[in-house]
């Protein structure tokens, strides 16, 4: 398994915002990209998942281009709607998914008392956890994570880098965006902002 990026930069509105960043994640790896803000984490993401076309170079996994199937992303759009419950909603990305409903994945992340709430009621770190939840169900070998940090406490934070090293264990691999270095054993680090790419 292998996430390739090769050579690619990106121009938004004439400026240019990623400039010929190259890496290969293999199976079993995590890449961590950094920098401040505005330096383009979330555009290099977007990008690997499809969302923003390239305007150089060349971005497959597996040696496809088409892969869509293959990842999950959690964005900063968490996609949650107000009057169904978490139950309700990880039942609804399951199918979507096609990864099937997981017994327990809301009590794992901490909801299993709340599973029944109308999301309306959960606080900003809870509805992130809900997501997380949904990163559990989903069975994809490929994670695109964007921020995930942001809104958890730092219980959640602990738990978040459980499941990423749970993932990395099993074969998996992720690629993961935050201005603050919250992960010590990135494979790769890709720092935007000096457009260093180490290993």
């Amino acid at each position: 398994m292998s996430l390739k990026v090769s050579s690619v930069s990106c121009y938004r509105s004439g400026y240019k915002i990623i400039d010929n960043i190259s890496f290969e994640l293999k199976t079993g790896k995590l890449a961590l990209i950094s920098g401040s803000n505005g330096s383009g984490k979330t555009s290099l993401l977007r990008m690997v998942a499809g969302f923003i076309p390239l305007s150089f170079g060349d971005i497959s996994f597996n040696s496809k281009k088409e892969y869509r199937d293959e990842f999950f992303i959690l964005g900063h759009n968490l996609a949650i709607k107000d009057d169904i419950s978490p139950e309700e909603d990880i039942k609804f990305w399951s199918s979507y998914l096609g990864s099937g409903y997981i017994n327990g994945v809301l009590e794992r992340v901490g909801l299993g008392k709340l599973k029944k709430t109308p999301c309306k009621y959960l606080s900003q770190g809870q509805k992130q956890r809900l997501v997380i939840a949904r990163l559990l169900s989903s069975n994809k070998s490929l994670w695109l994570l964007d921020e995930p940090s942001s809104s958890l406490d730092r219980d959640a934070s602990i738990f978040l880098k459980e499941i990423i090293n749970e993932h990395k264990n099993s074969g998996g691999s992720i690629l993961v965006s935050s201005h603050i270095d919250f992960l010590d054993n990135a494979d790769i680090k890709i720092n935007l902002d000096n457009k260093n790419v180490s290993s």
